[in-house]
């Protein structure tokens, strides 16, 4: 699921070209490249964010390897001629048409993974992108969608690229597609600090605009049916004419992830962490060797960017008071006391005892709090609640433990509850998810409405009712 559409009015090129983004961003050169890797998680990925970019490499004789996990078969849902096997036979000649104008030579893997839901296949993405930059090292750039574009597949689609990538030592660039389209030039989004852009030469402009014609089924509509019109209309396309192409380079450095704020801990007993198994969640030694090196690993008393992360997460609850709230992964229990505050009662939970005896002292005495230990999502506390939680804590699960986990949340959701989720945007080598990839997920829970979405450089903080969910403004009686 996404929160935008391709019919939405979105922000027009002009302001892009007004903010004159080549006297803001570095341009990037291509001498240390001697392989590209690029992943689509859609057909037409490839040709609108770095159509010009394969076009570059081609020409210059470099392997290239195109690697499109799903067929794109989502891409109509409400069309009455087109279904989804004749879509999908569509876009995968689409594609290949395409490639084949732009970089003849390309190997091209289809993948067939189902399209809107990635981030269920993410071990096998992985393991093709992985194959696919072999031993090369750093003189391979992999090329994915960007993990904040907003849409759950490009997330799930730069979560098995960061992986593979940080394994086989490649570097690793995301470029945009739907940003364009809700977001602005002065967003904190984009930073000068990783924002690179692509100059294009006219005839690779030229190759791009081909290749993305071939796609028809995209740029044009299906038929004159309702439901079968273009999703890459011409107003959209503007954003992918210009004389550059947008790239966002990702710091994959182990030893630079560690020394991060947020959900990064310091290296414990067993030094610096392997990667991650994404089909294997976290164990309870995992957290021991956390806490072994300190009473606040994380810095939840201490750091400024805790404290102004919790302040809003409790300005983000929609009701001034709750009746029984859990805590998923309260840790020593800073977070907890805030939402004390708010709530007739208040269970948190976590893996290991040595945290929660921090926390149980400081609630002491606390009226109506009580804390637990658990291993969720094989064990779950009984009850119902009208807010659960979820803050830094569901990208410690494997794939697979982190539906279990939310489909645990949305069965013990009260008719009026509400679910609140916050995670760490920074990749971490030894955590089997990223937090873009949690709350993609959390976008196919049945029955929940998002009714609020904070997305910053570093967390995504995100709530989510049952619908249909009543806005703030609503309940106040200030709007119908």
């Amino acid at each position: 699921m996404v929160n935008f559409s391709h019919s939405d009015s979105g922000t027009p090129e002009r302001v892009w070209e007004a903010a004159r983004w080549p006297d803001r961003f570095g341009s990037l050169g291509l001498d240390s490249l001697a392989h590209l890797v690029v992943v689509s998680a859609h057909p037409d990925d490839e040709s609108l964010g770095v159509g010009g970019l394969i076009a570059r490499v081609a020409a210059l004789g470099l392997p290239i390897v195109v690697i499109v996990l799903s067929n794109g078969e989502a891409s109509h849902p409400q069309s009455t001629t087109h279904d989804a096997a004749r879509l999908a036979q569509i876009r995968r000649i689409e594609v290949t048409d395409a490639l084949a104008h732009l970089a003849p030579n390309a190997h091209v893997h289809l993948l067939e993974l189902p399209d809107g839901k990635l981030v269920d296949h993410v071990a096998i993405a992985e393991k093709a992108i992985a194959e696919a930059i072999g031993d090369a090292g750093d003189s391979t750039w992999v090329v994915a969608p960007w993990r904040a574009d907003g849409h759950p597949d490009h997330a799930a689609a730069s979560a098995a690229a960061e992986r593979a990538a940080r394994d086989r030592s490649a570097r690793l660039f995301e470029y945009p597609i739907w940003a364009w389209h809700w977001s602005t030039p002065d967003a904190a989004i984009w930073s000068g600090d990783t924002v690179r852009l692509f100059d294009l030469k006219p005839a690779e402009r030229k190759a791009k605009a081909r290749a993305l014609a071939l796609h028809r089924s995209q740029v044009g509509p299906l038929s004159d049916a309702p439901g079968d019109e273009a999703i890459v209309p011409a107003d959209f396309r503007a954003h992918f004419a210009r004389d550059y192409e947008t790239l966002v380079e990702m710091k994959l450095s182990a030893a630079a992830a560690d020394a991060q704020p947020g959900r990064s801990p310091k290296p414990g007993r067993s030094g610096t962490p392997a990667p991650a198994d994404p089909n294997q969640t976290l164990t309870a030694g995992f957290f021991d060797d956390v806490y072994s090196s300190g009473p606040d690993p994380w810095g939840f008393e201490s750091r400024w960017y805790e404290k102004r992360k919790r302040a809003a997460l409790i300005a983000a609850l929609p009701r001034q008071r709750f009746t029984a709230a859990l805590e998923l992964g309260c840790s020593i229990g800073v977070l907890t006391a805030e939402l004390a505050e708010r709530c007739d009662t208040l269970l948190g939970i976590d893996l290991i005892e040595a945290p929660l005896m921090q926390a149980r002292e400081r609630l002491a005495g606390q009226p109506g709090v009580t804390f637990e230990r658990c291993t969720v999502p094989g064990e779950w506390p009984e009850g119902s609640f009208d807010l659960i939680v979820l803050s830094e804590v569901g990208y410690y699960c494997s794939v697979n433990d982190l539906r279990r986990l939310l489909e645990r949340c949305r069965a013990s959701l009260a008719q009026n509850g509400v679910l609140v989720a916050c995670h760490w945007r920074h990749p971490v080598a030894e955590y089997p998810l990223t937090g873009d990839a949690v709350h993609a997920q959390l976008t196919h829970v049945v029955g929940l409405q998002r009714t609020v979405h904070h997305l910053e450089r570093d967390f995504v903080l995100e709530v989510y009712e049952p619908r249909p969910a009543l806005s703030v403004a609503q309940r106040d009686g200030l709007v119908p």
